[in-house]
């Protein structure tokens, strides 16, 4: 899976994501543009996150089909 990729498109259409890490966890929130070039910015409910792009497994995208 093309990690950063899906998370370009995520950032570009403001989109909320749902990451799942190489620990088993999930991380949801909407991704946002990171001057980290390791790591993603994801703001979840808790505050936002820094996450490694190596620990995400999987990018799972919300499409809003209403938009």
């Amino acid at each position: 899976m093309d990690v950063k990729g899906e998370l370009h498109k995520a950032v570009e259409k403001n989109q909320s994501v749902s990451l799942r890490l190489a620990s088993g966890e999930f991380i949801t929130g909407v991704a946002e543009v990171s001057n980290d070039p390791e790591r993603v910015k994801v703001r979840a409910s808790e505050g936002p996150m820094w996450v490694p792009y190596v620990d995400v497994e999987k990018v799972s995208r919300v499409i809003d089909m209403f938009h």
